[in-house]
């Protein structure tokens, strides 16, 4: 009763930190009274078996745990409640039915201990209506944490309409060309649905934010600059996404997956535009700023290279190079298509070896140099292995004017520079290898000025630059 009386006195109207941090705990614990529970209820069940009756005398010891474990999630459950942000009447019929499964988890208890041998039909009902609050409860919490329409989401129509739903909305069809990418349907939306709505929904609006819909994302919560069209450095959303993850005020917060930096940008750029509620991305983007990222993060510039057919390398110029000293590995059974790694040659590359590995232009895809005493006239030819996916240049005394002839080299997605003698002439490059996802520079002669504008350039780019 005295626990009641602080749920409607209004006591913890100001809860201190501790409670709040046992709040925290309700998830974890919750899940001990529905298991031990269910345990109890089909045991009930079972005992109505005759080669199950010796579980009669064990019926009210998992009672007694599912009521003391349903206790425990109560009190949790309302520490947890007092930190705000939760639907009301949601809330009100999880936490009260939370409370009568615990009561009649206790019913369940004494009955089976004291009167294990009668009052059939109490017993029987009790444990009916306690299978079906547990039921309901759980459902109230779910909607609490996901949102209301969470357990119907994917249901057929007929369930969801008798349930007071309106049918399915058709997805929307899976971008397959930049030119038909929304940027807030395709974009900014699903970015919210996948790492922000279980927060913000209308069962959960944590500082009264609802990021639903493009209506309720500007309309704000509590902060009153949620977004600031035209300013996202102003904007209370950028804010909140860029703080450091160890942050209180981080979103997601609750240790959820946050949002990728390619993510953070297409966010920051969304508002800089003045968080358009539609329209295509190739019309929006005037300044060419994002659209290969936005290709990077739908998944459109996925190499469509290893979906062709190459015929099968000439035996004998493959022969020739194991003899020089290269290793070559063939990459797919049912391909042809090849590696060749000189690396680990004990002898000098010579420009032979070159003319030889251009024999092989159409099977080689992956091709390592490195620590090969390559020298800049050699790239020339390097640059017309059009189908390479890997290109390792590692410790070779190579510079910006022998990287400048990799231009054409389009396929390309890793390339390795590490100990080489190159510098800026990664700028001038690295817009040109379209396909490019990781390039490696440390130890190179590239300045931190040049790796900082080269990140700025090319926002999807990961540069690996020093030892991890």
């Amino acid at each position: 009763m005295g626990f009641i009386f602080l749920m409607n006195g209004g006591i913890l109207d100001n809860p201190p930190d501790v409670v709040l941090f046992f709040g925290r705990f309700h998830p974890v614990v919750v899940h001990l009274p529905i298991g031990f529970l269910i345990m109890a209820i089909l045991a009930q069940l079972a005992t109505r078996w005759p080669k199950f009756k010796p579980l009669v005398m064990y019926l009210p010891l998992i009672w007694l745990l599912g009521a003391f474990s349903a206790l425990l999630a109560v009190i949790f459950g309302y520490f947890l409640s007092l930190s705000g942000g939760y639907d009301e009447d949601t809330l009100f019929w999880h936490q009260w039915g939370g409370i009568t499964v615990m009561l009649l988890s206790f019913g369940c208890y004494f009955i089976n201990k004291k009167w294990s041998n009668s009052l059939s039909t109490p017993k029987w009902i009790l444990v009916f209506i306690v299978g079906l609050l547990l039921m309901f409860t759980g459902h109230m919490g779910g909607n609490l944490t996901h949102g209301s329409t969470y357990l119907l989401e994917y249901a057929p129509n007929p369930v969801r309409n008798m349930a007071g739903l309106p049918s399915k909305v058709e997805p929307r069809e899976k971008v397959t060309v930049l030119d038909s990418a929304d940027v807030f349907l395709d974009l900014v939306l699903p970015m919210m649905q996948t790492k922000c709505v279980s927060c913000h929904n209308e069962g959960k609006n944590k500082g009264g934010l609802l990021l639903t819909s493009y209506g309720n994302m500007m309309l704000g919560g509590e902060s009153e600059n949620t977004i600031i069209p035209g300013d996202a450095l102003k904007s209370e959303l950028v804010r909140r996404i860029t703080l450091p993850e160890e942050h209180d005020d981080f979103m997601p917060s609750e240790g959820k997956l946050p949002l990728t930096d390619q993510e953070v940008l297409l966010i920051k750029w969304w508002i800089k535009i003045g968080a358009p509620p539609n329209g295509f991305v190739t019309e929006l983007d005037t300044e060419k700023a994002v659209s290969s990222l936005v290709s990077n993060y739908l998944g459109l510039d996925k190499n469509n290279l290893f979906n062709k057919k190459v015929p099968p390398p000439n035996r004998s110029i493959v022969d020739s190079l194991i003899r020089h000293g290269f290793v070559i590995n063939p990459l797919m059974k049912d391909n042809y298509f090849l590696e060749a790694n000189f690396s680990l040659s004990e002898y000098d590359l010579k420009a032979a070896d070159i003319d030889a590995l251009l024999e092989l232009k159409e099977q080689l895809v992956w091709l390592n140099l490195g620590n090969s005493h390559l020298k800049d006239a050699y790239l020339e030819k390097i640059g017309l292995l059009l189908n390479l996916v890997k290109l390792d240049l590692r410790g070779n005394e190579i510079t910006d004017d022998g990287i400048k002839h990799l231009s054409k080299l389009e396929n390309l997605e890793s390339l390795n520079l590490y100990g080489t003698k190159v510098s800026k002439g990664v700028l001038d490059l690295v817009p040109k290898l379209t396909r490019l996802k990781k390039i490696y520079l440390w130890q190179s002669e590239v300045s931190k000025e040049t790796i900082t504008l080269l990140k700025e350039q090319n926002p999807g780019l990961t540069v690996i630059f020093e030892r991890d």
